[in-house]
């Protein structure tokens, strides 16, 4: 923990495509969340999660609280796993496909030691870049 992952941040145009896609498959996941799922989700942060924590805390009795962060998790998602995953929601070919490419596209990134690189010095099996749009799966 503390430390930073590469930003790979998309072209305007990509951006344009990702958000498109975004609204259309959004509420396709979003009903398979739970309410108290707050990550990565339209209308929900992090001070309303907080705020969920201390209702629950100072009304209603409750004095445990799990911590739980996925370290370096973006840069491990397997491509195949989440593909199949988005696949049992989405059947349009199109969609599909516009989402491996966004997973296989080379992004210009810093390292940890702040050289600049490609993702495509990376396992092309596995990570999405931060900066990317998050899928709900």
């Amino acid at each position: 923990m503390g430390g930073q992952r590469p930003l790979g941040i998309p072209t305007v145009r990509d951006r344009v495509v990702q958000m498109a896609v975004l609204l259309i498959i959004g509420p396709i996941f979003e009903v398979d969340l739970l309410p108290r799922q707050y990550g990565f989700r339209p209308g929900l942060d992090a001070k309303m999660a907080i705020r969920t924590l201390h209702f629950g805390i100072a009304q209603r009795g409750k004095r445990e609280v799990v911590d739980a962060d996925l370290s370096d998790y973006f840069n491990t998602i397997p491509h195949g796993e989440l593909m199949r995953c988005v696949s049992r929601r989405i059947r349009d070919g199109m969609v599909l496909s516009v989402i491996r490419q966004w997973l296989n596209a080379a992004v210009v990134e810093r390292d940890e030691n702040g050289e600049r690189r490609t993702t495509e010095a990376r396992d092309k099996h596995r990570g999405t870049p931060q900066g990317e749009l998050s899928l709900p799966c």
